[in-house]
């Protein structure tokens, strides 16, 4: 019994780790030459808040992102499948981005009335990500 209540405990505070950031946003260096930058960002989320939402890009996982963090990967031009959820999976919310070259874009997940979205944030991207904390793509 003594040690059945302590793996539970363990597996519960397991399941609540977030990947955390203390580094505040920071201008990249300029896309090199062919290449755009997508940011991707997590808003508040109310349904799995307790876990880090993956964010994919051609279903493949890049990042883990908690509230108010993002990442950013360079892509080259064309459509690229971006994803998030809860776990890498071909369920997840997704968006068809066109990538040009030189060209920054801002990827949001975030729910609004308990409703999954990924959404591309055009006129506030940049003002957002500029208040969240940075975390490096794996």
């Amino acid at each position: 019994m003594k040690y059945g209540s302590a793996l539970l405990l363990l597996l519960l505070l397991t399941g609540c780790g977030h990947t955390r950031s203390s580094q505040p946003f920071f201008e990249p260096p300029a896309p090199p030459e062919g290449k755009g930058r997508i940011y991707m960002m997590r808003t508040q989320v109310i349904q799995g808040s307790f876990y880090d939402s993956v964010f994919s890009i051609n279903d493949s996982a890049v990042v883990g992102l908690n509230e108010q963090t993002y990442s950013w990967v360079l892509a080259s031009p064309g459509i690229h499948k971006v994803s998030a959820g809860q776990s890498a999976n071909s369920r997840n919310v997704y968006l068809n981005l066109l990538v040009e070259p030189g060209k920054e874009y801002f990827v949001e997940y975030t729910q609004e009335n308990m409703v999954e979205m990924v959404r591309v944030r055009d006129k506030d991207g940049k003002s957002m990500v500029k208040r969240y904390g940075y975390i490096p793509v794996k």
